[in-house]
């Protein structure tokens, strides 16, 4: 019988990577260009943690930090299939729990109500609600103009 497991040993393989992410029509990191690059992403994180169900992989967070004074989480996500089984909250459980003592825990996400909530109900806040003092965030994404 299968079993979820997370890992943050378990090292994916490309193919797996992208039928993950293409399972969640997160085409920009697999379309033609970025593709190849996923799997260098990947090791290159600062810590990621990985879940299996038996040999599939159905989930993962990864992120960078200096291990001082900011975590980044750059990805977090769950096949769809296996979504609302607080699987994503345990992901991020666990990257949080690994930088506790880091001052600044950042990410960014789209506007969709379903990831807000998410972030909200695990303690992060909105940039657009801070009002103890004026805070600003900034991108630059290749390939986007504004």
């Amino acid at each position: 019988m299968n079993e979820i497991q997370f890992s943050t040993e378990c090292k994916p393989t490309l193919e797996q990577l992208l039928d993950l992410y293409n399972s969640v029509d997160w085409f920009a990191y697999t379309n033609t260009e970025n593709a190849p690059k996923l799997l260098t992403a990947f090791q290159n994180s600062t810590y990621s943690v990985t879940v299996w169900y038996g040999s599939k992989l159905i989930g993962l967070a990864r992120g960078m930090s200096d291990d001082v004074s900011i975590f980044y989480l750059q990805d977090i996500l769950i096949r769809p299939e296996f979504q609302g089984q607080g699987i994503g909250k345990q992901l991020l459980t666990n990257c949080l729990e690994r930088f506790t003592h880091v001052r600044m825990k950042v990410l960014l996400t789209d506007d969709r109500e379903q990831q807000l909530k998410f972030y909200e109900a695990m303690g992060f806040t909105n940039t657009k609600d801070i009002q103890d003092f004026e805070i600003n965030t900034f991108v630059k994404i290749s390939g986007l103009t504004p």
